[in-house]
């Protein structure tokens, strides 16, 4: 390889000063005594050492696909950005007032909407906004107004746009743990023209690349589920099965949180211990601790921070003889903000049981059933922002949200992914500690600490499952 040529190939795709300083170290044959070295490295070290090996291996696919090209690696030709630069935004990057109760109730109707009866569930409501954003950008007229009725509770897209920017840059902030989100959008090579402006606009505030496939070759959804699970830890590694005929474009958002504990379970701290479940009694680990103490006249909870405390996991467990379903069925996104603002500096004793899952839903019935109507019409879906394909007019046909969660004495780890699939066709305080035992169903959530809004909201009703 011309090493020149190679760094003017860097320079090209604006490639930062860090990245090429990493990529000259790591194109340089390592000394037998560096060998010897790497050897003895821990694994922690490992880790970050794989990183600019795989960013390097990617950008060669990229720069010389005539020699070297695999299946699920996007082309330098499939990369439509080239041209569009994401422009400054102009922010003083606070999120507005105006959108924190409406991402509340948002947030809130769309976990009521999705959790499922007697089994675990789990959404990131900040996932679905984030793809529904992007795909607001292409709509018009009663469809946009909609999705801004929807989204922001009649904010205009423009302070949407805003939002969403300023929310990104927030929780991306994270010093002592990792919350990764990317945004795509991916499109047919045939029949169908894509605006340059709606282009920019996603890349201005939501930082998407765009890429043009070949739907009906096998290996395009092999991309863009190869892209999903690299930007979701590899937990999520399938949001396309196979494309449809219709299936003009896909607008996908992910999310990948993980984050250890400020303060770690011990060994001493975890046992078993019984949970009752909607099926019966199961025993299951436990972990035991201290934590701020939240409650209203319907629930108690606990609030249990990372590392960074930006973010602190929330568990709440409804007060006794009310069951879980009802407790989902009557909250509101302003019950949510207050819960989670109610603690003064009152602790508890908790107990709560370590669990793992993962959950799927297809969201079209819920966004429908929450106002979002026209965008799944053929027949009267206003995209022509977004693009326009001879095949007839662009659509929401799938609206599909995968994640998973892990939750155990070192901390948590949780991801999730969201894919709009566009189709175009004709058609008060006690002198002893308060005790909570999360021993039956119960709501949890991963919440940014400045705003009280969930990243994640799910259910627990059996940790073994």
């Amino acid at each position: 390889m011309n090493k020149d040529k190679y760094i003017s190939e860097l320079n090209k795709i604006k490639a930062s000063d860090d990245f090429q300083q990493k990529t000259a170290r790591l194109l340089k044959n390592p000394t037998r005594e560096e060998n010897r070295d790497y050897t003895k490295k821990k694994n922690r070290t490992l880790k970050f050492v794989l990183i600019p090996v795989f960013a390097v291996v990617l950008v060669c696919a990229l720069l010389f696909s005539n020699v070297f090209s695999p299946v699920n690696t996007v082309q330098a030709s499939e990369n439509l950005m080239d041209g569009i630069t994401p422009a400054k935004v102009k922010t003083d990057g606070s999120v507005s007032q105006k959108f924190i109760s409406p991402a509340a109730d948002f947030s809130v109707s769309l976990f009521q909407k999705s959790v499922a009866n007697d089994t675990n569930s789990l959404v990131s409501p900040v996932s679905v906004y984030l793809a529904l954003g992007m795909t607001a950008n292409g709509a018009q007229g009663n469809t946009l107004k909609q999705f801004e009725n929807v989204l922001g509770g009649g904010l205009s897209i423009n302070e949407l746009n805003q939002n969403y920017f300023n929310v990104t840059n927030k929780l991306e902030s994270i010093n002592d743990g990792k919350l990764q989100i990317a945004n795509s959008i991916w499109y047919r090579n045939q029949n169908l023209k894509v605006e340059e402006g709606f282009l920019q606009t996603n890349a201005d505030y939501f930082g998407a690349g765009a890429f043009q496939l070949d739907f009906s070759k096998k290996e395009s959804a092999d991309k863009i589920n190869s892209w999903v699970k690299e930007n979701t830890g590899g937990k999520i590694d399938k949001m396309v099965d196979q494309i449809n005929d219709d299936t003009m474009m896909y607008l996908i958002n992910t999310l990948y949180f993980e984050a250890d504990w400020m303060q770690g379970y011990i060994d001493l701290n975890v046992s078993s211990k019984e949970f009752h479940a909607p099926g019966g009694t199961v025993s299951t680990s436990f972990m035991f601790s201290e934590e701020k103490y939240i409650h209203d006249e319907k629930a108690d909870g606990m609030v249990k921070p990372f590392k960074d405390k930006r973010f602190a996991f929330a568990a709440i467990l409804p007060k006794t003889g009310t069951n879980l379903k009802d407790y989902i069925s009557g909250m509101t996104g302003e019950d949510f903000l207050k819960l989670m603002n109610s603690s003064d500096n009152e602790k508890a004793d908790c107990t709560l049981p370590k669990f793992k899952y993962e959950y799927k839903v297809n969201l079209n019935d819920q966004l429908k059933g929450m106002g979002l109507t026209d965008a799944f019409n053929g027949d009267i879906a206003d995209f022509s922002k977004m693009g326009s394909s001879d095949k007839g007019k662009l659509y929401i046909g799938d609206v599909l949200h995968k994640t998973f969660i892990q939750v155990d004495q070192v901390g948590a780890k949780a991801g999730a992914a969201t894919k709009v699939e566009m189709f175009a066709t004709s058609g008060m305080p006690t002198a002893e500690p308060k005790k909570i035992i999360f021993d039956r169903p119960f709501v949890y959530a991963i919440i940014d600490t400045e705003t009280k809004l969930p990243v994640f909201i799910g259910t627990v009703n059996d940790p073994t499952k």
